[in-house]
């Protein structure tokens, strides 16, 4: 399925709902890609309204080019399918970056010494989706649900921590409820909080209705950074802290919530992958059990 299908099938189904369960979708996945293909092109291709979508003029122009595109995007792909073997690419994020990808890719590696592997870091859960399904993606490390018509390989379950200043009376507590604190303190929200998907999402949404987030969205480091220095406090999984910790003046407390995120690969269904991509799934499979054999110590 090339770029431009789900607007030819949302324009066949005359619906976002039916177009997105076609296509096997989320809803606000299929508004997401015709947003920005819109913003692409800089034009509207469609009205929107409660009892659907239709063409603008603009968009019934070019949706005739986009069905050339589309069945000459289906001969590129059959033509590159060989090529394509000797590249595999895999979306990750930080944690798994610096945790899991150097034993995996050092095993991956003596025994296809010949394939590339391109490694491209996720902005948020939708990116890495959407890559797949667009076919730029053969599999993804994924910290949310299995979308609908994909397959998500369980690997690894991150437990939440409140991160707090050293310096806070908060830091001489034990296991603490995050919720409660939402009308006294002021919260340190990570980009990974921040996404609707995210487990720690409703910490995000109890402190924007008390109003008290202090700053945007931050990275990791710099969420911790500014928690160090008594701004605020923070909602971390385990796996990104292992990165953040050293030589910081924080302290981790956990939640009575307990909050975890499971993290897997996700990828097309078993009949939809190559076999290096299986290969790939089955040595991660492999290495992240050795790594927490090894490496998987209590941060606490």
């Amino acid at each position: 399925m090339g770029k431009y299908a789900p607007v030819i099938k949302t324009a066949e189904c005359g619906s976002m709902t039916r177009a997105a369960h076609v296509l096997g979708y989320t809803q606000p996945s299929l508004g997401y890609i015709i947003n920005n293909i819109e913003n692409d092109l800089g034009v509207k291709l469609f009205y929107r309204d409660q009892r659907g979508v239709t063409l603008t003029e603009t968009g019934s122009d070019l949706l005739k080019l986009m069905r050339k595109i589309e069945a000459m995007e289906d001969e590129l792909q059959e033509a590159a399918r060989v090529s394509q073997w000797e590249l595999l690419r895999v979306g990750i994020f930080a944690g798994v970056s610096a945790q899991w990808m150097p034993e995996i890719l050092e095993v991956f590696s003596k025994t296809y010494p010949k394939v590339v592997v391109k490694l491209e870091t996720e902005k948020n859960p939708l990116t890495g989706e959407l890559a797949l399904r667009e076919h730029r993606l053969d599999c993804c490390f994924h910290g949310t649900k299995c979308p609908p018509g994909m397959e998500l390989i369980p690997l690894y379950k991150d437990p939440y921590y409140l991160v707090v200043s050293k310096h806070s009376p908060l830091a001489l507590r034990g296991k603490t409820a995050v919720l409660d604190l939402a009308e006294h303190q002021s919260l340190i929200p990570t980009n990974e909080c921040a996404e609707q998907d995210s487990v720690a999402h409703p910490v995000y949404e109890a402190f924007a209705k008390a109003d008290h987030l202090a700053f945007q969205p931050q990275e990791n480091q710099m969420a911790v950074a500014l928690v160090e220095r008594g701004l605020g406090i923070a909602v971390l999984p385990g796996l990104a802290l292992r990165d953040c910790l050293p030589g910081r003046q924080v302290q981790l407390l956990p939640l009575k919530e307990g909050y975890v995120r499971e993290i897997g690969l996700l990828c097309p269904r078993e009949t939809e992958r190559s076999p290096l991509a299986n290969a790939f799934l089955r040595m991660t499979q492999e290495q992240v059990e050795l790594w927490k054999q090894e490496h998987d110590t209590p941060l606490l």
